[in-house]
């Protein structure tokens, strides 16, 4: 299956899916499947704020703000392809009020056969995958097998400057990426107070949303 644009108008199709499908198959090796929809969607927006800390290219720097946690409807209609081509399986569906679905995803054989072909050839997919390893297990081992709701907490998405229905600017042209600035910070905290300690911005953001999001 080749990544490519020719089926969908989605700015960076190709890179959409294959971090959706490096994030299910992390999730998976560290036996965490099936993945909610929300929680993917979590998991891909704090990737691409996060990207910089492991030299990865991002693919969006905006996200739309409108409802408890970032959600990209033309994200999850690549995901559904993917679902219905086999790269991902629907592992169950939890029906909710209004007729609202959410799926649980996991990593069909066809894909895990895709992943492996991305780590075998492509260095940015590797440090992808790492990214999203760190995410996967630092957002599952805290806030995110709970409740997906981010929104009022991180440092992009919660800010009051923006209002609901806007969009939301992390972009790599400017310096408004403020998840990235909490991180660096924390980072900075963390390395004087234990300088023999090391530790990566993404688990420490986690941390940090994790300790916010407890004290709501």
């Amino acid at each position: 299956m080749t990544f490519g644009q020719a089926s969908s108008k989605l700015e960076g199709a190709g890179m959409w899916k294959a971090w959706v499908v490096l994030c299910i198959a992390e999730a998976r090796r560290l036996g965490l499947t099936p993945v909610a929809t929300s929680q993917l969607h979590v998991i891909l927006y704090l990737a691409n704020t996060l990207a910089d800390l492991f030299g990865v290219t991002r693919v969006r720097g905006r996200v739309l703000k409108r409802g408890a946690y970032p959600f990209f409807p033309d994200v999850q209609r690549e995901v559904d392809r993917l679902a219905y081509a086999g790269v991902l399986v629907i592992e169950h569906v939890d029906f909710g009020p209004k007729g609202h679905m959410a799926a649980h995803y996991g990593l069909g054989a066809h894909g895990a056969d895709i992943c492996s072909a991305m780590l075998a050839h492509a260095p940015e997919a590797q440090r992808t995958s790492r990214l999203l390893r760190e995410l996967v297990s630092a957002c599952f081992g805290r806030f995110l097998n709970e409740r997906a709701d981010i929104g009022a907490i991180d440092a992009n998405y919660g800010n009051a400057a923006v209002v609901e229905g806007e969009v939301v600017d992390f972009s790599e042209w400017t310096a408004d990426n403020k998840n990235m600035e909490v991180a660096r910070y924390l980072i900075e905290r963390l390395r004087q107070m234990r300088p023999d300690v090391q530790r990566d911005g993404v688990r420490l953001y986690c941390d940090y949303l994790d300790r916010a999001m407890g004290a709501t």
